[in-house]
């Protein structure tokens, strides 16, 4: 069973830095997805895949709230939820560094921001094949390119990785953001020599999936310089697939279940392979840190005569004993980082077409039933705990938040309504996104615009591609 071979860990302590218009005080984790929060929908793709248990993390002072929205849900999963400082500066990296103790095997790891119907058993199998030390999942781009996001018009710039992959193989061997390069993008030249090909890929997007070998952890936590996965560690680590064999044996032998791995001040490693085993020692500010890499006798000797090679002209995988992979998601799957707020609204606004996807087979409810809605003239729409929808009212294509209210007599068209919002009496909202706890008065007419969380729109507004704001009242955004 997947659940015995592997653990899983989300990662939730993210401060949604780049959703500040929509964030408010809610977590990023919080954030409304239709009727459930964001979080739920990792962890129901990790429960159709037979996980019972996850490791989630968050920050100390959401936990409490975190944890009593999940209860409300429909989840099944026992969950363990690990609380960092809130007042720290912890990177993803860090992050799992700080679960170390509680991972006893080979994981995945999700971030919390995904939204998907993807199968993870692919990206097993093909960790599972290989005898991988990492393998990330790629999502297909431009979930979001056919949506307008509210407020000024602006052009979106979307963010963008490179990644290197071999066409055969499917070894990920490179592995940075676009951001990263000004014109020209160089790439080592002992890179092409030792793969002889690799494609780059600029229109897909890393998922944030990963699988990842124990040992990987081992050394995370070892090397404390690291902050970020796929910023910092997830480049470091695929780059030193290209390490040079030194030809000599140790004079340290080790285990054979058992091979030891440092790093060098130099930043290269010294990868030596012994008769027995197979060893890496790698040194870091002198720091000799000895972790392990199963390796067995007979590992070692079916690596040497088996029939099996994953290329025609080179030894068998090229004589790595670390291995990187990357496999890319059918094309009709729905596959979305909900890291923006272009994103956070495109996912919302399409929700109700994708929705059947989205539940592995289960036939969840739109509609929470817990919500409160009077409306007859109601199409496409989804409905989240303790939202109250009144009678004599238009509501087509949209998303009602937690706590939300709507008034009698208002149209609501192609928007979104966040927790705990008011809209009052009369009012026409289209293509609109209405902030946590924020107030529309009666008579107001918005179109594309994005009223900021706790902000009141003062009575018969009428305004369009507006972003209102307690800051500037009206203030043009750039979605990076």
């Amino acid at each position: 069973m997947v659940t015995q071979e592997f653990q899983a860990v989300v990662l939730a302590a993210g401060r949604g830095t780049r959703l500040p218009e929509v964030l408010g005080k809610t977590p990023k984790c919080l954030l409304p997805i239709g009727p459930y929060p964001l979080l739920w929908y990792p962890l129901n793709l990790l429960q159709t895949h037979n996980f019972q248990e996850a490791i989630v993390i968050v920050l100390e002072s959401e936990r409490s709230e975190i944890q009593l929205a999940l209860e409300r849900t429909s989840l099944k999963m026992k969950l363990d939820f690990v609380s960092i400082p809130s007042d720290s500066d912890f990177g993803t990296a860090d992050s799992l560094r700080y679960v170390h103790d509680k991972i006893q095997s080979d994981f995945l790891v999700l971030s919390c921001d995904i939204v998907s119907n993807v199968s993870l058993f692919p990206l097993i199998n093909k960790f599972r094949q290989h005898d991988a030390s990492f393998t990330a999942l790629l999502f297909k781009s431009g979930f979001e390119s056919d949506v307008t996001l509210p407020g000024p018009k602006t052009k979106h710039k979307p963010e963008r990785d490179l990644i290197g992959i071999h066409p055969e193989t499917r070894r990920l061997l490179f592995l940075a953001s676009a951001s990263d390069f000004e014109e020209v993008m160089n790439v080592n030249a002992h890179l092409l020599r030792k793969n002889g090909k690799m494609t780059i890929y600029s229109r897909m997007t890393d998922s944030h999936i990963y699988v990842m070998k124990k040992w990987v952890l081992e050394f995370l936590k070892k090397n404390e310089n690291f902050s970020t996965l796929k910023g910092e560690f997830l480049p470091y680590l695929i780059k030193k697939q290209m390490a040079k064999s030194s030809g000599h044996s140790t004079t340290n032998p080790v285990s054979d279940t058992q091979s030891e791995l440092g790093k060098q001040g130099d930043n290269i490693f010294d990868v030596s392979i012994a008769e027995e085993y197979s060893i890496f020692n790698i040194y870091f500010n002198n720091t000799i840190f000895l972790q392990f890499i199963p390796t067995s006798n007979l590992e070692q000797h079916i690596f040497k005569v088996t029939l099996y090679n994953d290329n025609r002209t080179k030894p068998l995988y090229n004589g790595d004993l670390l291995r990187c992979y990357a496999l890319e998601a059918p094309k009709e799957t729905i596959g979305v980082r909900v890291n923006t707020t272009l994103s956070f609204f495109a996912i919302n606004q399409k929700l109700p077409t994708i929705w059947p996807l989205l539940c592995g087979g289960l036939e969840l409810p739109l509609v929470s039933p817990n919500a409160v809605v009077n409306s007859t003239q109601t199409k496409e729409i989804a409905v989240a705990d303790n939202a109250k929808l009144s009678e004599k009212t238009s509501l087509n294509f949209s998303v009602f938040g937690p706590n939300c209210f709507i008034n009698p007599k208002n149209i609501v068209n192609k928007s979104l309504i966040m927790a705990h919002a008011i809209v009052e009496e009369g009012c026409n909202i289209d293509n609109c996104i209405i902030g946590p706890k924020a107030v529309v008065k009666k008579g107001t007419k918005l179109k594309n615009c994005l009223v900021g969380a706790n902000f009141i729109v003062e009575e018969g507004s009428q305004l369009e591609a507006k972003h209102l704001t307690h800051a500037d009242g009206y203030m043009e955004i750039d979605i990076q």
